[in-house]
């Protein structure tokens, strides 16, 4: 793999942080988005919470609209409705619900190895489109400040919302600017031909694949010129899903960036690509085989085993990429490599 791993891994973990509430306990830290800001790398990590274990039934968190609070609500494990045998999201009355509730928090360090949890949520669900969950942040520094998307989750749907920030202390939120269904969104760090750029992915259904997507806006809420731009291989290790990275990385050769991908026995590894500066739609180049795949323990037994996902890196001046991720939809986690290294797997087939 072109990928080196940290010593320090796993990086943050369940243990790292308590509860929001005393009925409830961390079940996952994961999939986190990362930047820089100031002396600092600031990682806003996906955090879910579940309710503490009830004999005889299977419980659900969801944000309730009508109160403002987030509830409990329990299910008998007898009772014929329901469906357990996905452990991350149960089928109840053909709807489903997760095991689990998310929010994303901010993680801090000055090593980029090192950190520390804020004590407080940054993002929380707190509109009825994020009743299940705010999930999978991505975020990208443009115009003077920072701006976060991710996913958000309730019985509407899956989609994307915007935030921003200027602190990360404070934080704002845009709403929706994608309908259901999508995710895996993340914005280009300087606009192309005066708009805003951004990757997404619609969902899998029998006439699509679930694909990387190029979209076009001039206000950061109403996208349009869309653009099918990567889409799974049949027969190769990115068979069945893929989905954006972190924001994309200007180089001489084009946009570099990472991207998931998913083949057909469930296995998440990671892939690289170059697009065009002008014209970020159009792919110059895709590895041919993954450059970093489930491979230590952490990585390859979890929540959802045999899984890589990444949504964060920092790219230094001297070319290191320190790339974070989530394993097994457990912990955090981060491996190094460096910009001409990223190349040359796009560039000479690797």
């Amino acid at each position: 793999m072109l990928l080196k791993r940290l010593n320090e891994n796993p990086l943050l973990t369940p243990d790292d942080l308590a509860p929001t509430r005393d009925d409830l306990e961390v079940l996952c830290t994961l999939n986190p988005a990362a930047v820089r800001h100031g002396d600092e790398i600031i990682l806003l990590v996906r955090v879910g919470e579940r309710a503490r274990v009830e004999e005889g039934c299977v419980s659900y968190v969801y944000f309730d609209e009508e109160t403002g609070r987030v509830k409990i609500a329990r299910i008998a494990k007898d009772d014929p409705n329901l469906d357990t045998s996905d452990t991350r999201k149960y089928m109840y009355r053909r709807r489903m619900v997760l095991s689990s509730m998310s929010h994303l928090r901010i993680a801090r360090s000055t090593d980029g190895a090192n950190f520390t949890f804020d004590p407080k949520p940054a993002i929380f669900p707190s509109t009825p489109y994020e009743a299940f969950g705010c999930e999978d942040a991505r975020i990208t520094r443009i115009d003077g400040r920072y701006l976060i998307t991710y996913t958000a989750v309730s019985q509407h749907g899956v989609t994307v919302a915007l935030a921003s920030t200027e602190d990360f202390v404070h934080f704002e939120k845009h709403g929706l600017i994608f309908p259901p269904f999508q995710k895996d969104v993340c914005i280009f760090p300087e606009k192309i031909g005066g708009m805003y750029v951004c990757r997404h992915r619609p969902f899998k259904s029998q006439y699509n694949l679930a694909s990387i997507w190029t979209a076009y806006s001039s206000d950061l809420e109403c996208w349009g010129r869309h653009e099918m731009t990567l889409a799974p291989m049949a027969g190769t290790w990115m068979s069945d899903r893929i989905g954006c990275g972190a924001p994309p990385i200007r180089t001489d050769k084009g946009w570099l960036e990472l991207f998931h991908a998913k083949d057909k026995d469930g296995c998440y590894r990671l892939g690289a690509m170059l697009s065009d500066l002008e014209n970020p739609q159009r792919v110059i180049a895709c590895s041919k085989q993954p450059i970093f795949e489930p491979q230590a323990e952490y990585e390859l037994s979890g929540i959802y085993n045999n899984c890589v996902f990444h949504n964060g890196l920092i790219a230094d001046a001297d070319g290191t990429l320190t790339v974070y991720y989530g394993a097994a939809d457990r912990i955090c986690a981060a491996a190094v490599t460096t910009i001409e290294e990223m190349l040359t797997a796009v560039v000479g087939g690797q």
